[in-house]
């Protein structure tokens, strides 16, 4: 099972993140031939498939439901019946038949590829997940299509020949219709993925992927960006909690009508100003802020493992802080909170310091914590074990580094 931890520069190496997001990022292609077959090895294998069928239990449709590929969900998002749970030697058999295998949300099966998720979720602060695709020789999953999410496709094992045209769609939003038809594109740009390899793909270019004398074994790690409509939608409901007007009901038979009512278009526009005049970016941030911290769980590490550590802390012990403690800041009026996967610490405003201390530092030394009496250092610090986001180093002994670099929070006031 891979455990190294593999971030978003092992994932771009050798090309610079600061490169990546100047030359590439939503605007072009990017395809990374490394000739080293071990890129991955921490991450995920194919020895590792068995492991995900037998222990996930990935639900999948019936057997005759799919025509050129079948995929594997999780327990709580529910295909239309008939469902089974196949295990390792029927997927083998539906393999060997020639259809390609998806196993979905992989950052809720493999502990390396959620950990890698939650990384990326911490650089690009919205929703990522990961897909696996085991792909037969002479074979070909999907149709040319776009995707409405960031794209990248890790070549695990095997190979994979990509054809990519061009952008179909300019940034599409994420209910866009994904299918293309074959005599709407140009010609292509061929691309043959090997193990090790990268392809990042911006969402709304056009591709098609298909294997030659050779199986496939890939992850697609698809990054849900969160556009201006998002943050807009989010001044717009704010808004729409002060202002009644937003709230009142658009007038019985305009939807009908084949002219649009004076009295509608004049609204709209009365509307419209009033948003732009008073809606407030800060509280749609944080509101989407709010959306993104909902949705982050804590990544598992030992939270059910009985402790008293917590109860032997120092002013020279050190913490760490838990795998994906991706954190924010938030001050209000004269108190301030700090939110992580899983939980929250809180408490009056002078706190606030010690908190964006936590939220900044992966390991300290508890007397180094700013701004605080050394009592007070130590019931704050015994807070933060016990709500899950630090936990006592095992190693007091060894010197602090830059190991775990800094994470900047995101902060705010409301």
């Amino acid at each position: 099972m891979g455990t190294a931890t593999f971030d978003f520069a092992r994932l771009l190496a050798p090309t610079g993140t600061q490169t990546f997001l100047k030359d590439h990022w939503e605007t072009q292609p990017l395809v990374l031939h490394r000739r080293d077959r071990g890129h991955y090895s921490g991450l995920f294998s194919a020895a590792d498939v068995d492991h995900v069928i037998a222990f996930t239990r990935p639900q999948f449709p019936g057997p005759q439901a799919a025509k050129s590929f079948v995929q594997g969900c999780l327990p709580d998002r529910q295909p239309a019946p008939p469902v089974h749970y196949p295990g390792v030697a029927d997927l083998r058999h539906t393999f060997g038949a020639g259809k390609t295998v998806v196993i979905r949300s992989m950052q809720n099966r493999w502990p390396a590829v959620a950990a890698l998720c939650r990384n990326l979720e911490g650089v690009f602060q919205c929703p990522v997940h990961t897909n696996l695709y085991l792909t037969p020789p002479r074979s070909q999953g999907f149709e040319p299509h776009i995707d409405t999410h960031e794209v990248f496709a890790l070549q695990i094992d095997g190979a994979k020949t990509w054809r990519l045209y061009d952008f179909a769609a300019d940034r599409p939003l994420a209910d866009a219709p994904t299918g293309l038809r074959r005599s709407d594109l140009g010609p292509p740009r061929e691309v043959r993925l090997e193990p090790g390899d990268l392809l990042y793909l911006p969402r709304g270019y056009a591709h098609e992927a298909f294997t030659t004398t050779s199986p496939s074994l890939h992850l697609t790690v698809g990054v849900n960006v969160y556009r201006w409509l998002d943050l807009m939608h989010e001044a717009l409901v704010a808004a729409a909690r002060r202002d009644v007007g937003l709230r009142a009901s658009v007038p019985p038979g305009a939807l009908l009508s084949s002219t649009l009512p004076n009295d509608v278009t004049r609204t709209f526009q009365e509307l419209l100003r009033a948003l732009a005049d008073n809606a407030q970016a800060g509280e749609a941030v944080q509101q989407l802020a709010s959306r993104f911290f909902d949705g982050l769980d804590p990544l598992p590490d030992g939270y059910f493992a009985f402790s008293e550590a917590d109860e032997h802390i120092g002013s020279e012990t050190v913490l760490t802080k838990r795998p994906g403690g991706i954190c924010r800041v938030l001050v209000a009026g004269d108190t301030a909170l700090l939110e992580f996967p899983g939980g929250r610490l809180g408490g009056p405003i002078r706190i606030a310091p010690a908190l964006r201390f936590f939220a900044e530092t992966d390991r300290f030394v508890v007397r180094d914590m700013p701004d605080m009496s050394a009592d007070a250092k130590l019931v704050l610090a015994r807070r933060a074990v016990r709500e899950g986001l630090f936990v006592v180093h095992a190693n007091p002994a060894a010197p602090l580094d830059d190991a775990g670099a800094a994470r900047r929070p995101v902060e705010s006031g409301v």
